[in-house]
C-alpha cells in the first residue's frame, strides 16, 4: 500500500488523465514532513485544537458527570437523571448528520458560521442545564436537546473538518492528530479535576 502514485514513481492522477500539465506538479516539491511541519506552525490549527479541547470538556462533563449532577443538585432519581442525559446522545447523532447539510446548503460550504452558531447553542444548552431551576424536567430535557445537537455538529467541525480544510491534503492526518490530542487532553484534565473535587467533597 502506498499513499500516492508519486511514491511508486508514477505521475500524479491529474497528469495521467491529462487534466494538469506535468510542469505544474513539479512546482510542488515539498515532502510530507515539510507539510506536517507547516501544520505544527499554523496558529489556526492550534486555535481549532484549543476550541475542540474546550468542546470536549463540556461534552465529557455532561456525559460523565451529568447524572451525578442531576441527582446531587436537582434531586432526580438515577433512572430519571439517566433518561435526561441520554437525550443529548440521541440528539448528538442528529447534530452530526445535519452538520454537513447545514454548512453546504445554507452557507456555501463554509464551516465557521455554523460552528459559531452551534457553539452558541452549546453554551446556551449547558447554561440551561447548570443554572435551570429544580423540578423542571421539561427544561432540563430541552437543555439536553440543544446541547446534544450542538455537540454532535461541533464534533464534526472542530473535531477535524475545519482543520483539514485549512491545511494541505498531504498533511490532513497531522492536522487531525493535533486536534485529536488536544481534545482528549482536555477531557482527561476534566476527569482528573472532577475526581479530585468529588474526593475532596467526601472528606
Amino acid at each position: 500500500m502506498r499513499d500516492t502514485p508519486q511514491s511508486c514513481g508514477l505521475p500524479p492522477v491529474a497528469v495521467y488523465k491529462g487534466d494538469q500539465p506535468e510542469a505544474e506538479t513539479r512546482k510542488d516539491s515539498k515532502s510530507i514532513g515539510e507539510y506536517q511541519k507547516e501544520v505544527l506552525k499554523n496558529p489556526a490549527v492550534w486555535m481549532l485544537a484549543l476550541a475542540s479541547a474546550f468542546m470536549y470538556i463540556s461534552r465529557y462533563a455532561v456525559n460523565s458527570w451529568g447524572i451525578f449532577f442531576l441527582e446531587a443538585d436537582k434531586g432526580y432519581t438515577n433512572l430519571e437523571a439517566s433518561s435526561i442525559i441520554s437525550i443529548s446522545s440521541v440528539c448528538g447523532i442528529i447534530g452530526t448528520i445535519s452538520s454537513g447539510f447545514v454548512s453546504d446548503r445554507f452557507v456555501g460550504g463554509r464551516r465557521n458560521v455554523p460552528a459559531l452558531i452551534f457553539g452558541l447553542m452549546n453554551v446556551a444548552g449547558l447554561s440551561l442545564f447548570l443554572f435551570g431551576p429544580e423540578n423542571c424536567t421539561w427544561l432540563d430535557a430541552a437543555s439536553m436537546v440543544v446541547f446534544g445537537l450542538a455537540i454532535g455538529a461541533l464534533i464534526c467541525f472542530l473535531g477535524g473538518l475545519m482543520a483539514v480544510d485549512i491545511v494541505s491534503k498531504k498533511a490532513s492526518g497531522a492536522a487531525l492528530g493535533v486536534v485529536g490530542i488536544a481534545s482528549y487532553a482536555g477531557a482527561a484534565v476534566l476527569s482528573v479535576i472532577c475526581t479530585l473535587a468529588v474526593w475532596k467533597a467526601k472528606d
